[in-house]
This record gives C-alpha cells, sequence and structure tokens, in this order.
C-alpha cells in the first residue's frame, strides 16, 4: 500500500474527500491517503518543493504568480468547475437581484486568501457593476453574512451552505447562476514528480474519479458518509444540511476531472486582477493532463 500525503487548502473540500476516502476508491488503486490535514498558500508550495507531499488539494490563484518566477506547481485533475453563490440581504431589503447592488456595497468574507473577492469582483464585472457597487472584505470572525445580520452591512456575497444557514437565521437568499470557476479540489503537484512518478499520479486520479462517480450514484451511502464524518459545526447530523451540501456538489462536480475553458479563463482573470505578474503566464501552462488523458482514452475514468 503506497503512501500518500493530501492536505486540503480548504476543510470544506472534507465533505467530498472523506467521502472518496470510505468509498474505497483509493484503497482499491493501492493507496492509503492521508488527506484530514490543512495547509495555507505559501506552505503548500513549500512542502510540494521539498517532497514532503505529494499532492495538494488547491491553490487556485498563487501558482500563476509563482510560476511568473520559476516555480513548477502543476494541475493534473480537477474535480469542480463551478461555485454556487448567493447575495444574503436581510427580509425586508429592497435589493432582489444582483442589479440592485448598484450604488451600493456588498461585504465579502476576508479570510482564506484571495479568492472570496477576486470571485465577487469578477461577478461584478461580468454583470457590468464594477465601479458602481464598493467591496467591502469582512476579516471578523464568521461569515461575512453576520454583517448583514448585525446592520453593518446591507448586503454579502456566501457560497453555499452558508446560504441556508443564513436563512435559517432569518435573512433572505439571492441565489446566483452557477459560476464556471476553478475552486475546490485540485489536483496540485509538481512537475517533477509527474515525470517521474505517472502510474502513481494516474492510480491517484483513478481513485479520485472512482470517488466522485460513487458520490453522485450511490446517494444514500455518499450522504450516510457525509452525516458521519462531518461535524455538527458543518452539517454533520442535519438532515437538512446534508441534502443541500450533496445537492451542491451532485451540481458542480465533475467525474471526468477535466478543468472547462470557461473556469481557467475565470480564474486567470482573477490571478491577473490579484497580480500583474500572471500576465505573463499563459493560461493553459500549468496543466498537465496527459496522464488524465491517457486514462480516459483508456477508459478507466
Amino acid at each position: 500500500m503506497d503512501q500518500i500525503k493530501f492536505p486540503y487548502r480548504s476543510a470544506r473540500h472534507l465533505a467530498l474527500l472523506h467521502v472518496v476516502a470510505e468509498s474505497g476508491a483509493w484503497k482499491n488503486q493501492g493507496l492509503s491517503v492521508e488527506y484530514d490535514f490543512y495547509v495555507d498558500p505559501h506552505e503548500a508550495h513549500d512542502l510540494l518543493r521539498k517532497g514532503k507531499v505529494q499532492f495538494v488539494g488547491g491553490n487556485h490563484i498563487t501558482p500563476y504568480i509563482k510560476r511568473s518566477q520559476g516555480d513548477n506547481w502543476t494541475y493534473v485533475g480537477q474535480t469542480a468547475n463551478y461555485i454556487a453563490q448567493s447575495i444574503v440581504v436581510k427580509k425586508n431589503s429592497r435589493i432582489g437581484r444582483l442589479q440592485d447592488l448598484k450604488g451600493k456595497s456588498l461585504a465579502v468574507g476576508g479570510g482564506g486568501g484571495p479568492h472570496a473577492w477576486l470571485n465577487a469582483w469578477l461577478i461584478l464585472e461580468k454583470a457590468g457593476l464594477n465601479g458602481t457597487v464598493k467591496l467591502n472584505r469582512i476579516f471578523k470572525k464568521g461569515p461575512a453574512w453576520r454583517s448583514v445580520q448585525t446592520g453593518d452591512e446591507i448586503a454579502a456575497l456566501v457560497n453555499r451552505p452558508d446560504d441556508l444557514v443564513a436563512e435559517r437565521e432569518g435573512l433572505k437568499a439571492i441565489h446566483l447562476p452557477l459560476l464556471p470557476m476553478i475552486v475546490f479540489t485540485t489536483v496540485s503537484t509538481t512537475a517533477p514528480f509527474v515525470r517521474e512518478n505517472g502510474e502513481l499520479v494516474k492510480r491517484f486520479l483513478k481513485g479520485l474519479g472512482g470517488g466522485i462517480k460513487f458520490f453522485k450514484t450511490d446517494k444514500k451511502k455518499a450522504m450516510e458518509i457525509l452525516n458521519s464524518t462531518l461535524p455538527k459545526e458543518k452539517g454533520g447530523g442535519d438532515k437538512e444540511m446534508i441534502q443541500y451540501i450533496y445537492r451542491d456538489l451532485t451540481e458542480t462536480l465533475t467525474d471526468t476531472l477535466y478543468p472547462t475553458m470557461d473556469a481557467i479563463n475565470n480564474v486567470y482573470a482573477e490571478a491577473c486582477r490579484y497580480n500583474s505578474l500572471a500576465k505573463k503566464v499563459n493560461p493553459l501552462e500549468l496543466w498537465d493532463l496527459h496522464l488524465l488523458r491517457q486514462l480516459r482514452d483508456d477508459g478507466e475514468i
């Protein structure tokens, strides 16, 4: 049994990773995967470079900047190509759609790196609202919708399932269309590791793809795993919340593990917005999908 270290970049990823592991998908590939530990964005680069972990489940903005400086970070597979977000307001608010934010402000969570506020920037950009809506990053502990509840902000952008929690607290959630985006668990490693460990990479991808297929096809068992593995504060033991998390993942996950061009284009736009060094990098430069292509051609994913 080969030992693999695969730390997550956000605890939200555990909803999928628990199911993949508990389904036996990685074990069937002869892999023992240690995935239940967190690394921050900068630590992720350092651990991969030093070979202390084999894969990392994230980092979507910084690798483009790092690549322009000679870093060999490489993406070999993608689990999700969309993100579901909502605008949370008070129930008596006159805001009923995205365009109603014109001339107003929108709160965005400040923790977990730049991705949250960059998503907000991109949503406003696509709607022609940038320059007309003030983005306020909220660094206080807790979800951004709390600032709406306290009256400090009139609207906040949140991800699922925070919108459901906000609705339970008496607020209103305005659900936005799914945004194409490289988010959630991206299989990240280094170019040398891919060159030297091709078969291991393929086994890891087969296990991950098999776990996603299990998640989507065996709803009852997948929800049982979610219910038993997620802590209470993340939805464990809450039937409605588990159903909501399951719905979110089935709508956004892809068992082919391919990224879409719209998702890559959007995350690259955010990287360029974050730091102009990203413009020196081709948006496809970080992606090495030749092993995934072999698995797809052979019918193994």
